[in-house]
């Protein structure tokens, strides 16, 4: 179980992160400038508070779970939680051109200044691995008793420090695939909105 707590949180992370934000645009536009160093400790700092929140949001997960109100009545839960978010990606829509401003209007040299700067400016990252733990926990594919809680947030910002180098290794490349609006937001929506209705089916036939 050990081993399979940290893949699943790896990959989880790694394609949760694909999404473009000011966080990925900026470690492309590090990476086009040449700034090899910089972006490689902006993923690093980024990653790491990554760690902090989800850190934060799954012990009150943890904490949720051990009350009767909430564990009664977690599939329906976890299945709304998934629908929403479903939706909220298939209504939205990203313009890269507006996000590459905003990153290079960002003050400071610092790789790692700017990666915390902008990891604590982040807090859509909150909602997001409440509801994929509680799914998660749900179907019983990770158990974040003990060691593995750690292990599990090991997986959440190795998997977003990975993501983030490979949208270095690609640079300007990843602009492209960032402007495809289907494959961003489309395609993840129809995904979690596709794993609320099984929740929504396993809830009814409990």
């Amino acid at each position: 179980m050990s081993l399979q707590v940290l893949i699943v949180a790896f990959v989880v992370s790694y394609l949760g992160s694909i999404p473009p934000g000011t966080i990925n645009i900026t470690s492309m536009q590090l990476s086009v400038q040449g700034l090899k160093r910089p972006a490689f400790f902006f993923a690093l700092a980024a990653s790491l508070t990554e760690f902090i929140y989800a850190g934060i949001t799954v012990r009150f997960q943890i904490y949720l779970s051990k009350h009767p109100a909430f564990t009664e009545n977690f599939t329906i839960i976890t299945a709304i939680a998934m629908i929403v978010i479903g939706v909220i990606n298939m209504f939205s829509t990203t313009d890269t051109n507006k996000l590459i401003t905003r990153a290079s209007e960002m003050k400071g040299r610092n790789g790692f200044k700017r990666g915390v700067i902008l990891g604590v400016l982040n807090p859509l990252t909150i909602p997001f691995w409440l509801a994929v733990t509680a799914y998660l926990q749900a179907n019983e594919w990770v158990d974040l008793e003990a060691s593995h809680y750690w292990l599990y947030l090991v997986g959440i910002s190795t998997g977003t420090f990975c993501l983030l180098l490979t949208v270095n290794s690609l640079g300007q490349k990843f602009t492209s695939i960032a402007s495809n609006q289907f494959l961003v937001h489309k395609v993840p929506g129809i995904v979690f909105i596709g794993l609320g209705i099984y929740n929504l089916y396993q809830w009814a036939n409990f």
